[in-house]
């Protein structure tokens, strides 16, 4: 039988009951209603499958600035180690393998936390804590080994005379201006983001 026929035929049997308990008619017809729907919703969900429908999981924050933040390192780790290639340098070539590395752990995290797979956390957290142990670590390192300056550079301060001292010293406090900035800037961005996917990936594996 249809629904509609099955819920008539329990309402008239469940209204004929209450009324011979002594139930007041229009109580009783407002408990024929409920008792004759349950029975009719509980018969469907065991045609269905012996119970509800299970609900879809409540999708977690989608983290779409990890996506884009990891195609971002990928655009910019693997040019510089092509450039590194020509120029022979091999500290640039380091450095844009490991920007590289770090967006594809990146990216690699995204696509586990969106699919609920094991190490998401630790590829999303990783690659941004891997990047603030990369920029500090190149930061001090120019710091300890600056970088030679051109030839024609070193003329012109050598033609300043007297200046020329305090040419030197406005170099090297130009160069611990720039790592200080690399330090503070990776610090805040990917710290930051580091903080931001350690807080939503919270029971993550």
């Amino acid at each position: 039988m249809d629904t509609p026929t099955e819920y008539s035929a329990l309402w008239q049997k469940r209204y004929a009951e209450l009324i011979g308990h002594g139930v007041p008619e229009e109580k009783a017809k407002a408990l024929a209603s409920e008792l004759a729907a349950a029975a009719i919703l509980a018969t469907v969900q065991g045609r269905s499958g012996g119970g509800p429908p299970p609900l879809a999981a409540p999708a977690g924050p989608v983290l779409k600035w990890a996506k884009f933040d990891g195609y971002g390192l990928l655009i910019m780790g693997v040019p510089s180690m092509i450039l590194s290639i020509f120029s022979v340098s091999v500290v640039g070539f380091l450095i844009g393998a490991a920007v590289t590395a770090c967006g594809w752990a990146e990216l690699d995290g995204f696509r586990r936390y969106m699919k609920d797979l094991p190490g998401s956390r630790k590829r999303l957290v990783g690659s941004q804590v891997a990047l603030v142990v990369c920029a500090w670590s190149y930061a001090g390192w120019t710091l300890i080994h600056p970088a030679p300056l051109p030839p024609e550079v070193t003329e012109l301060i050598n033609e300043s005379g007297e200046q020329a001292s305090d040419v030197i010293a406005m170099t090297r406090s130009l160069g611990v201006i720039i790592a200080a900035a690399i330090c503070g800037i990776t610090f805040i961005y990917q710290g930051g983001l580091a903080y931001y996917y350690w807080k939503k990936t919270r029971g993550r594996p």
